[in-house]
């Protein structure tokens, strides 16, 4: 039959299943299950039953038994009518792909009458959880609501809790759970474990998920003294993830990215430089403000981290803003 290996070989001929033995000794009948066993005597004056689960799983090994109340018998059994001599009374098996259901029949001839007797067995397959996994987002904003699906290849079907962090494990979710992450959250680790409703068999699948922060800590760099006629860098910084987009002014002249050279053409007491920094993902913004003096001026530079408004001077130089690059 396709998708089953080939028994195990236990040899041709075999007693009674120790089990079933002494039940017949004590005088009792042994309680067998009889979903979808039928059995024909063909005059036998003999039990004959198949001992087993009424279920196996695809890829994993399994085995079926049968007994019967007679000294001296020979065993013959099979699945869905694929023959297996030579096995004795016990039938090793392993499923390798899924189907609904298969048939396990077991003969029974008596060694001295050569009388016959056949029962049968129906099993259900089952399979999985296979290929288990979590769909969603990459990236969490915080204090926003953000839903993961778990999926897994099961059959007949599969059960699904879910675990946030270290917490406990949350069920009555079904394959979907909806998480809200902190301010001060970096990242959130979130698992989906899929059990087979039918087997109780499980796998889990993990996430780690990051958690966008920032903009914060935003600063420029550079002198807070310059000289006229001479070139200088300044760069803007933040901590930010995932990375951040900056827009960056001179005195009203904006440039897009984070870094900044310029010169200084005319005198003057200062300029103004702004930086403003938004978050790719979440789109938070943060702007620093850096005033910086020239050569002469008595004026005390300061650097300001806080979004306010810039007094900027009247435009009575030439500022060259000679490079700028993003990010």
């Amino acid at each position: 039959m396709d998708g089953i290996r080939k028994p195990k070989q236990h040899g041709g001929r075999s007693n009674c299943g120790r089990l079933l033995l002494l039940l017949f000794l004590a005088g009792l009948q042994p309680v067998l299950s009889t979903d979808g066993e039928t059995s024909e005597t063909g005059g036998l004056q003999f039990d004959i039953a198949i001992i087993g689960p009424d279920y196996v799983t695809v890829g994993v090994p399994s085995s079926i038994e049968c007994a019967a109340d007679c000294t001296s018998c020979t065993f013959s059994m099979s699945l869905d009518g694929q023959s297996a001599q030579g096995q004795g009374n016990v039938l090793a098996f392993t499923i390798n792909s899924w189907t609904e259901a298969f048939t396990v029949a077991c003969t029974v001839t008596d060694d001295k009458t050569l009388q016959t007797a056949t029962t049968t067995k129906k099993l259900k397959v089952l399979a999985g959880p296979a290929n288990v996994s979590i769909s969603g987002p990459n990236l969490m904003n915080p204090t926003v609501s953000h839903t993961y699906s778990c999926h897994a290849y099961c059959r007949p079907s599969c059960n699904y809790t879910w675990r946030i962090d270290k917490g406990a494990w949350i069920g009555g979710q079904g394959n979907v759970i909806s998480i809200n992450p902190r301010e001060e959250d970096d990242y959130k680790t979130l698992v989906c474990k899929a059990t087979n409703s039918v087997s109780g068999l499980f796998v889990a699948a993990t996430r780690n998920i990051a958690v966008a922060t920032g903009p914060s800590e935003i600063l420029i760099k550079g002198p807070d003294v310059i000289a006229i006629d001479e070139q200088y860098k300044f760069e803007c910084t933040s901590e930010c993830r995932p990375s951040c987009r900056y827009v960056s002014s001179v005195d009203g002249q904006t440039v897009r990215g984070s870094v900044i050279e310029l010169t200084v053409e005319h005198p003057l007491k200062s300029i103004t430089i702004k930086c403003e920094a938004q978050n790719t993902a979440s789109r938070k913004t943060a702007t620093a403000l850096k005033t910086v003096r020239l050569t002469g001026s008595d004026r005390n530079p300061s650097t300001r981290p806080e979004e306010t408004s810039a007094v900027l001077l009247p435009p009575l130089l030439a500022l060259i803003i000679s490079a700028a690059y993003a990010l």
